[in-house]
C-alpha cells in the first residue's frame, strides 16, 4: 500500500512571521525633540532667574534696541543680555512698537522705565536713502527701525544719555549726526577682511576715550560681520579706531555725552577683559545718572 504524504495548507502551516520591530530612529527622533524640547524650556525659565540672581539692586538700566534680523532666532540678543548682566547691567528692550518715532513718547518711555543709558545692537544695513547712497546694495534694511533709533539718539542725547554703539549701531550713529556710510561690498578684499570669523587688527586713536579705556593704542584682532562702515563722518563726532584698509572701526562724541560706537561684536568675547572694559565702561557712566 502506497503511502500518501499529508497535504498541508500553506495559510494554516507557514511559520508566523516575526513581530515588526519598533524602528530606532523613531525612538532616537523623538527622544532628540523631547532633548531639546527641555533644554529651550529650561533656558527660556532659567536664564531670566539668572539674570536675577547676577544683578545687583542698583544696576543701571539701559534701553536695548534689539538686532531685529533672522539672528535674533538663534540667540544674538540673549548674548547681548549675558554679557551685560556680567558686567552688571540691566537691559529693557525697547523697540519702533513701544513708542514710533514721536520724541515725546520716546522721551515719556525713557522716564516711565527709568532708564540710565541707550544700547544700539546690530542688525541690518542702514537705508541708504537716508545718506543718498544706493539702496539696491543694501541687505536686510529695516527702514522704521533706522527712523526710531534716529530718534531715539537725538532724545538720548538731549537727555544728556551715555549711548553704546554696536556694529549697525556704530553706523545709525553716524547717520543720525547728518554722517555717510560706505559699502565695503565695492572692495572685495575689504569685504573679507571686516566680515569674517578670523577678525583683524585695529588701531587706536592717541588719547581718544577708547583708547583710554582700553589702556591700548592697537588691539591684535577684533571680530567684526560688516559690509556698511562710517564714510563721511558725522558731527559732533570724531574717529577713534581703524582697521585694515582704513576702515572706520570706531567714534565716539566729542560733546557732553557720553557716546561711543565700535564696528565689532563685544557682546560676543565673553570673558575677553578688553572687550568687557568698553561694557564696564559704559555700564560705569549709566551708574552715574543714579546718583
Amino acid at each position: 500500500m502506497m503511502e500518501t504524504t499529508p497535504k498541508t495548507d500553506p495559510e494554516v502551516d507557514a511559520p508566523a512571521d516575526p513581530a515588526p520591530k519598533p524602528r530606532r530612529w523613531r525612538r532616537w527622533l523623538v527622544l532628540a525633540a523631547a532633548t531639546l524640547a527641555f533644554v529651550y524650556l529650561g533656558f527660556r525659565i532659567g536664564f531670566p532667574i539668572w539674570i536675577e540672581s547676577r544683578l545687583p539692586e542698583d544696576a543701571p538700566r539701559i534701553a536695548f534696541s534689539p538686532n531685529d534680523t533672522w539672528l535674533k532666532t538663534v540667540g544674538i540678543n540673549e548674548a547681548y543680555q549675558l554679557t551685560f548682566t556680567l558686567a552688571e547691567g540691566r537691559l529693557v528692550e525697547i523697540t519702533s512698537g513701544d513708542t514710533g518715532t514721536d520724541p515725546k513718547r520716546i522721551a515719556a518711555w525713557l522716564k516711565r522705565n527709568r532708564i540710565d543709558g541707550v544700547l544700539l545692537a546690530g542688525g541690518g544695513d542702514v537705508d541708504p536713502k537716508l545718506y543718498g547712497g544706493d539702496s539696491a546694495v543694501a541687505s536686510l534694511v529695516n527702514r522704521q527701525r533706522d527712523d526710531f533709533e534716529i530718534a531715539l539718539i537725538k532724545v538720548a542725547m538731549e537727555k544728556k544719555l551715555p549711548i553704546l554703539g554696536v556694529c549697525r549701531g556704530c553706523q545709525i550713529l553716524n547717520v543720525a549726526h547728518g554722517g555717510t556710510l560706505r559699502n565695503l561690498m565695492d572692495d572685495e578684499q575689504h569685504a573679507d577682511r571686516h566680515f569674517n570669523l578670523s577678525g583683524h587688527p585695529i588701531d587706536l586713536a592717541d588719547q581718544s576715550q577708547l583708547a583710554k579705556i582700553l589702556k591700548t593704542n592697537r588691539l591684535a584682532k577684533v571680530k567684526s560681520f560688516h559690509f556698511q562702515a562710517v564714510k563721511k563722518l558725522g558731527k559732533n563726532l570724531r574717529i577713534t579706531a581703524t582697521g585694515p584698509g582704513g576702515v572706520v572701526e570706531a567714534i565716539e562724541g566729542t560733546g557732553d555725552s557720553w557716546i561711543l560706537a565700535v564696528q565689532w561684536h563685544p557682546e560676543l568675547e565673553v570673558g575677553d577683559p578688553q572687550q568687557e572694559k568698553i561694557l564696564k565702561a559704559f555700564i560705569s557712566e549709566a551708574k552715574k545718572r543714579r546718583r
